[in-house]
């Protein structure tokens, strides 16, 4: 341990031990180790944080607040596994970036929350945005309608021609569930009204930490097994084209040459469930960047791709 690290610890235990009585810190002997375990945390100390949490842990595995300590380091820890392994624009830069290049006349996000990504839709574009629970926080700047719906919903009860006024969807983004399941009836609802210029984005589709891959939430950054609809679609539709672009914080999918013709994600779609139900993601995790068809984490590469309408595998 650092001296500074020393001396931090025992400004927090100090302090602890001046606020309470002295037999209240010996009958309760982890809440110290506890805010000194965040205070290090804070303070960027992870190494430091996790040995407390270890001591904590070590007298009370059951108790709440060592339980929060872990969910936070964890998370502290895969935030910096995510900014070693993607460096370059994030995700929302892409999202920005798209929006300027490609200019789409309608744009449907799936998965709104606060808003923040949809802002990135600007004039011309009729933007459109759906999330049973979103809470708009950022500015829209142009033309948008939001619907407070499942994406299913959305397009049982919703016609994509009087919403937008025209047939088809230029763009799209899906990020809402993190399942694969739901991310694959996302797609095929777009594909339906798609056109072979369409281009559609997909969030949290590469996952580098293990543990946030998991269709169950047991961590604070979470990716979810949204990764699985690029196996289902890399095998059973190969005339699409596409590529994953390693972007901060779960990548990002890119899938252009739609056909809303090609009925094959409809016709085995149960089959499709059941084998990417069986997928375990430790399989993959050796041969990620080929399993994606990952490509540069760069704007001038993806835009020559885009101009070329042709995707390299890597």
């Amino acid at each position: 341990m650092s001296v500074l690290g020393s001396l931090l610890k025992d400004i927090i235990l100090q302090r602890w031990n001046d606020a309470k009585p002295h037999n209240t810190v010996e009958s309760d002997p982890v809440r110290p180790l506890v805010e000194a375990g965040f205070f290090a945390l804070n303070t960027g100390n992870l190494w430091e944080s996790h040995n407390l949490y270890e001591k904590a842990f070590a007298i009370a595995p059951d108790d709440e607040a060592v339980e929060r300590l872990r969910y936070e380091i964890e998370f502290n820890q895969s935030i910096n596994i995510v900014n070693e392994r993607f460096v370059g624009p994030k995700y929302q830069d892409w999202l920005a970036w798209f929006h300027q290049l490609i200019v789409p006349e309608t744009y449907l996000e799936i998965g709104v929350e606060s808003g923040q990504s949809l802002q990135f839709a600007q004039e011309p574009t009729r933007a459109v945005g759906v999330d049973p629970e979103f809470e708009i926080i950022y500015t829209q700047k142009n033309w948008v309608k939001l619907f407070k719906l499942t994406s299913d919903d959305f397009f049982m009860k919703q016609s994509v021609e009087q919403v937008f006024g025209v047939a088809s969807i230029s763009m799209a983004f899906i990020d809402g569930l993190h399942t694969f399941d739901q991310a694959l009836k996302d797609f095929i609802n777009i594909e339906l009204h798609s056109t072979a210029d369409t281009v559609v984005l997909l969030h949290d589709i590469f996952p580098v930490v293990p543990l946030s891959a998991q269709r169950e939430r047991i961590t604070k950054f979470w990716v979810g097994d949204t990764w699985k609809i690029m196996w289902i679609l890399n095998k059973y539709r190969q005339d699409l084209k596409i590529v994953t672009i390693p972007t901060s914080p779960s990548g990002l999918g890119v899938i252009t040459n739609l056909n809303k013709s090609n009925t094959t994600l409809q016709k085995d779609f149960g089959i499709l469930i059941q084998e990417a139900m069986a997928l375990d993601f430790s399989t993959f995790t050796d041969e990620m960047n080929e399993f994606l068809h990952v490509v540069e984490n760069n704007f001038d590469a993806m835009a020559q791709l885009l101009m070329e309408k042709k995707v390299k595998r890597t």
